[in-house]
């Protein structure tokens, strides 16, 4: 989905995402028009971000084996999309669908923020086989 050319940049935030010792890095940038705002995500290269952090921006990391329940699904899936090489709606519904796993299983045990991770992409990567399996079938 593009954005409408009556959006205007109100502001960026930059990010380190740290997936098994990978560090990505993404920005987050806000656009509103009179009526209506949207959210996007980009991947940036190092010095990008790099000179974002000189300049003053805040630096933000997040430890995805920690956070995984409540890490943006967006941002996630232009990470995994780097691994796993598929649709990008696909990859995004598997997520959605590994988040809110992790997240009730959370409600009925107490689970370790590692254990988590492994539990999320573990049911990611079957939810991505699945797919890929039903789009060969078709």
């Amino acid at each position: 989905m593009r954005r409408h050319r009556s959006f205007k940049l109100r502001w960026s935030r930059y990010y380190q995402y740290i997936i098994e010792g990978q560090v990505f890095y993404l920005k987050l940038k806000a656009y509103t028009n009179e009526s209506d705002g949207m959210m996007e995500w980009e991947l940036i290269t190092e010095q990008t971000y790099k000179n974002a952090i000189k300049k003053g921006y805040k630096d933000n990391v997040v430890l995805i084996e920690d956070e995984i329940a409540f890490a943006s699904a967006r941002a996630l899936t232009l990470i995994f999309s780097e691994t796993y090489g598929i649709d990008e709606i696909d990859l995004r519904k598997a997520i959605i669908e590994a988040q809110e796993s992790v997240r009730e299983l959370r409600k009925h045990t107490k689970i370790k923020p590692g254990l988590e991770y492994r539990i999320f992409k573990r049911i990611m990567e079957l939810k991505v086989k699945e797919i890929q399996e039903y789009k060969e079938a078709i």
